[in-house]
């Protein structure tokens, strides 16, 4: 009768809240979270808008083509005179153009890189929020399976003091109990409605959804230790984000040593002139090749400085991007190392909570019995409880741990 009693206090209010229409799985909350969140929109417009720029900087090594048709009169030739030409060049050999294409190249990188770190971080975010949910009504759950050990309790030590085995202040206690775990269940309700409101704010609605999220609440066990994090690097947002300022700072640089190159180019140009429109006679024609050097086009010095200040902001990047796989390979050995030891505190709270629920049956017989004082009694049931809230609050570090894992690893949403 207690287990179905159970049973029913379980079942009852995901139900309810199915009938809203709440139901919600991990998978859904990516796919809807994809659709509307307003940064990776941006984000992904910024890589639209980049590889845009990329593509269009090959255009000063494309050839460029001109066609003219005019007509002209004079004071002394009371006729017209039409001419039509044709005109070409070529850019051959310029290294500030191909050094404009590196640049757009590494801006490319960096807007993707950006893309993927907002990724990562909206999905860090949206699994926190969907652990919490989960967290939020597992803990209803148990607090509800709480109050009905503390009711069962309190009525079973009330029964003890109205027959004289048991004394006034005990009772009073298991009653206090009882109605202390009532408590927690309102409190749990509140906690899962706050959850169902970030989920909400997660996925971009403004009003409220009685959302049930669906899923084990549990985390994936850690996998085995890298033998070495550095090949995990190339995962990284922060990383791709570091090499793409240092690709930027290195285009800047080529563009700044570009005015002590020459610039190649070559013409041709075509043309006939006539006294009717597209004219057949009067054809003539040209072509050349242009190799231009500028001597101190901003002052003697200007090259030099601008060259100077290009390699030191290069070997800023460098250090820079150094300093960021540093600081990755650490925050990668310790987030594996926390999900690690979260993983292993799940396995022993897991170990407690049911040595806890065996000591707990055998110590109601007992005191039923009459052949165990209510301290000791009292003390069992409590731990009981505590350890049963304990078993929850390791699988939530465990989650998290796992998601924290994941962040390190810059997994993006979908992955």
């Amino acid at each position: 009768m207690r287990a179905r009693i159970v049973l029913v206090l379980l079942l009852l209010p995901g139900a309810a809240l199915a009938a809203a229409g709440g139901v919600l799985t991990w998978e859904d909350s990516v796919a809807e979270a994809a659709r509307t969140n307003p940064s990776l929109s941006s984000s992904r417009l910024s890589v639209d808008a980049g590889r845009a720029s990329y593509y269009s900087s090959f255009n000063a090594f494309l050839p460029a083509l001109s066609l003219s048709n005019g007509v002209s009169e004079s004071n002394s030739a009371r006729k017209p005179s039409y001419s039509a030409s044709a005109s070409a060049g070529l850019t051959l050999f310029s290294v500030g153009q191909a050094a404009s294409i590196r640049s757009a190249s590494a801006s490319l990188k960096s807007a993707e890189a950006s893309l993927r770190a907002s990724s990562a971080n909206l999905r860090s975010s949206l699994r926190q929020t969907f652990s919490a949910l989960l967290f939020a009504q597992t803990s209803l759950e148990t607090a509800r399976r709480i109050v009905v050990i503390r009711r069962h309790d309190s009525e079973l030590v009330t029964l003890r003091y109205d027959a004289g085995r048991e004394s006034k202040g005990n009772m009073l206690r298991a009653k206090a109990q009882a109605l202390q775990a009532e408590y927690a269940v309102v409190s749990a309700e509140r906690d899962e409605r706050t959850s169902q409101r970030d989920m909400a704010r997660q996925l971009g609605r403004e009003g409220f959804t009685a959302f049930v999220a669906t899923g084990a609440f549990a985390s994936a066990p850690p996998p085995a230790r890298p033998e070495d994090f550095r090949a995990l690097l190339p995962l990284r947002t922060d990383v791709a984000l570091a090499e793409a300022s240092l690709r930027s700072s290195k285009a800047s640089l080529d563009s700044a040593n570009a005015v002590f190159w020459p610039t190649l180019s070559a013409s041709y140009s075509r043309s006939r002139g006539g006294p009717s429109e597209f004219p057949n006679r009067t054809n003539s024609w040209s072509a050349g090749a242009s190799l231009s050097y500028a001597l101190f086009g901003g002052g003697p010095a200007a090259a030099y400085l601008n060259t100077k200040a290009s390699r030191l902001g290069y070997e800023r990047t460098q250090s820079d991007l150094a300093a960021a796989r540093q600081a990755a390979l650490s925050d990668l050995e310790t987030a594996w190392s926390n999900f690690a030891d979260a993983a292993d505190q799940v396995v022993v709270q897991d170990a407690l909570l049911e040595a806890a629920r065996q000591r707990n049956d055998e110590a109601d017989i007992r005191y039923g019995s009459g052949l165990m004082s209510f301290e000791i009694w009292e003390g069992i049931v409590s731990e009981r409880v505590s350890t049963e809230r304990q078993a929850l609050s390791a699988r939530r570090a465990a989650m998290d741990a796992e998601t924290a894992w994941h962040r390190a690893l810059g997994r993006a949403l979908g992955e």
